[in-house]
């Protein structure tokens, strides 16, 4: 599928422009000629080369939780959906406007919203999807909007605490990369002079010293084109199913990092479960959702398992019991949730707990880490003080 941006003439002479995906530009004209649109002109974005790159997606990052807020608020107070699709549209703009009109363009034209919603997974989730269809199909469609403005500030604030706490360490490693390149390319060579002009042999380290400065200097461009296609390699390998699971799985088995993964993965299971859950998504549908949302492919693949042996007959007690990723904790209050029919409630409570201990963890992860770098850190200074002072020593004691 790929990303297009469109112009369309509506049935009463107006202009409209929006972002859908499409297979072909001929199926585009197709589905906009089904909600009585006639494509006018149309344009591949860069959605269609690389789906970080997308403008809608970056602008879906900035307007989500805004637009999901604006929905909840004004279903509630019982203005309709295309009203307020309209009353969206005017306050951004951009790719985020474009949507908003495609969006309200297939509303009005007869479309459900949740079918609106679904031709832009790029732009909203599985998870998002399923609520807004279950709110819809109940008839409680500003109850799911609520759910999901308190679902998608979890996530804002969860991602928001990582991103703190990974600043200061990020930035000893890179003070740490910067005094080693400075050392080599810039401080060993000025004594070579000094060094060749005594005379004298010169130790083992600081000849590799000043060898590594040489190299690094004359092939820094190969070291980088190395570097980006090794990260490129990597990103490929990982992005495979196989790959992502073996990374997963090392993660998870690391001291101190491994615990932290895991309860965060926990977390985001137990309050994605209690939200679909009370909005009235099938037991089935729900762990599929599920193994989406937890961020973890070993996770992921246990969930899958347990969802077919509950499609099997087997309970959620059951399936669950042997599923090691899942700690006992978790398992037992599945069980007292599943006998009282009280999931979604006794769920809350467990990611209320984690989310009260992920900071702890996520702290003490990044003190071993922060530790780690200055281990690096004091390794790399006693390095290059070493190679420069057994020399000059060396110098010193021939001269007298």
């Amino acid at each position: 599928m790929r990303e297009f941006r469109y112009s369309a003439l509506t049935g009463q002479g107006t202009t409209i422009s929006g972002v859908r995906r499409a297979a072909t530009a001929d199926q585009l004209a197709a589905m906009l000629l089904e909600q009585g649109l006639v494509l006018l002109g149309s344009r591949p974005t860069m959605g269609s080369l690389g789906g970080s790159w997308s403008p809608i997606r970056r602008a879906a990052r900035r307007h989500l939780r805004s637009f999901t807020q604006h929905m909840a608020t004004c279903l509630t107070a019982g203005v309709p959906a295309v009203t307020a699709l309209r009353d969206y549209e005017a306050q951004c703009d951009g790719p985020f406007a474009e949507l908003m009109a495609d969006l309200r363009a297939a509303v009005t034209s007869g479309s459900q919203l949740d079918e609106a919603l679904a031709r832009h997974p790029h732009v909203f989730s599985p998870v998002y999807l399923a609520l807004v269809s279950a709110g819809q199909n109940s008839g409680g469609l500003e109850n799911a909007f609520n759910e999901l403005t308190a679902y998608l500030e979890w996530q804002e604030d969860l991602r928001g605490q990582t991103v703190q706490a990974m600043i200061y360490p990020a930035m000893l490693l890179v003070g740490v990369i910067g005094l080693f390149l400075l050392m080599v390319l810039f401080v060993m060579p000025r004594f070579e002079s000094l060094f060749s002009d005594s005379g004298m042999e010169l130790p083992k380290l600081t000849l590799a010293m000043l060898a590594l400065g040489r190299f690094c200097g004359h092939w820094w461009w190969a070291l980088g084109a190395a570097g980006a296609a090794l990260t490129a390699v990597l990103r490929l390998l990982l992005a495979t199913r196989r790959g992502g699971y073996l990374r997963d799985r090392l993660l998870l088995k690391l001291p101190v990092v491994g615990t932290f993964m895991s309860k965060l993965a926990l977390s985001r299971f137990a309050k994605s479960f209690s939200v679909i859950f009370s909005s009235g998504v099938d037991l089935l549908r729900l762990l599929d959702l599920l193994r989406g949302v937890v961020g973890n492919r070993v996770m992921a693949a246990q969930l899958g398992m347990i969802r077919a042996q509950v499609a099997s007959g087997l309970t959620l007690t059951e399936a669950f019991a042997a599923a090691d990723t899942f700690p006992p904790l978790v398992q037992r209050m599945i069980a007292v949730g599943e006998r009282t029919g009280s999931l979604d409630t006794v769920l809350l409570t467990v990611s209320r707990h984690l989310d009260k201990e992920l900071p702890r963890d996520l702290k003490k992860a990044f003190t071993v880490f922060e530790g780690l770098v200055l281990v690096l850190l004091g390794a790399i200074v006693c390095l290059a003080a070493l190679s420069l002072l057994m020399p000059i020593m060396s110098i010193r004691s021939a001269m007298h």
